[in-house]
């Protein structure tokens, strides 16, 4: 990492713990949240993973199979927090909320900061581009190598390491911090692509909100220290929250054989595949690199 992409980063992370300003957390267990009677969760808008309906509903692979693991174990009212994805983290480890429910991608570096429950969902990397695709970018190496492409990624996203991992340019990446953003930053010219997992995606571009937009195809994925790049996701919890974790891993082991998970899964229209090679992963293995 260049001095710069460090400075930016840890800059970055500074203002969010700042803009949290809040004491420093300390373990919560599930008899805690059974005794208060609520759970605060954050999410970040993102479909289908988490996001919030015109009504004010939590909704999304995330936050659905949260809500139902949590009454499961007797906790049955849910506080949701909507807040930028930077901000997801430093604000769970600073006691501003008990989880985050946004189905956040785990990895070695992520895992030192906080802890996952086993994984329910997985992508692959995709970008959005202007249809038709005016800059023919098939991959991140066609980022590279074009020097006048620009790309958008979120602040604070496991694609911005990997952005980083191609030496692409940090004079070509705009940061943004709000998914609904993405869209006109690219037909606006501002960005010729952005980033964005394949089930996000395909989700955007069905739901007939955004015209003018396509997915790069075909698409070569992203390889990073040796490995396709695929991404494994569950909920997020403080690292010292060992005992809520695990009781939330016990009943999502139970939850996933279920057909009310099978339906969230379908509902949000995820791939068969989507959740098969999460089911055979754990977050443990993540971790470790694997």
């Amino acid at each position: 990492m260049t001095k710069t992409w460090k400075t930016l980063v840890l800059g970055l992370a500074t203002a969010a713990v700042t803009a949290i300003s809040a004491v420093a957390a300390q373990a919560v267990t599930l008899d805690e949240l059974k005794e208060r009677g609520f759970v605060r969760i954050a999410i970040h808008n993102e479909p289908p993973y988490a996001f919030t309906t015109l009504d004010g509903t939590a909704a999304g692979i995330g936050p659905e199979v949260v809500t139902a693991v949590l009454n499961k174990l007797g906790v049955s009212q849910i506080d949701w927090v909507v807040t930028p994805f930077s901000t997801l983290i430093p604000g769970l480890q600073a006691g501003r909320w008990d989880m985050v429910g946004a189905q956040q991608s785990i990895f070695p570096e992520r895992c030192q900061q906080v802890s996952f429950s086993n994984p329910t969902s997985t992508a692959a990397e995709a970008l959005l581009v202007k249809a038709g695709n005016p800059k023919k970018l098939h991959s991140y190496d066609d980022i590279k190598n074009d020097a006048t492409a620009k790309i958008a990624v979120p602040t604070g996203s496991v694609q911005l390491k990997y952005l980083q991992a191609y030496g692409i340019p940090e004079d070509r990446v705009v940061l943004f911090s709000n998914h609904a953003d993405a869209p006109e930053l690219v037909l606006s010219g501002r960005v010729d692509a952005y980033t964005i997992e394949d089930a996000a995606a395909d989700l955007l571009l069905r739901s007939g909100k955004v015209q003018g937009l396509e997915v790069a195809d075909p698409f070569t994925l992203p390889v990073v220290d040796g490995k396709p790049v695929i991404s494994y996701a569950g909920s997020t919890f403080k690292k010292e929250d060992t005992e809520l974790r695990d009781a939330y891993n016990k009943e999502l082991a139970e939850f996933v054989k279920t057909p009310e998970f099978a339906a969230i899964v379908e509902k949000n229209g995820l791939r068969p595949i989507s959740t098969e090679r999460a089911l055979a992963m754990t977050a443990d293995r993540r971790c470790a690199g694997e």
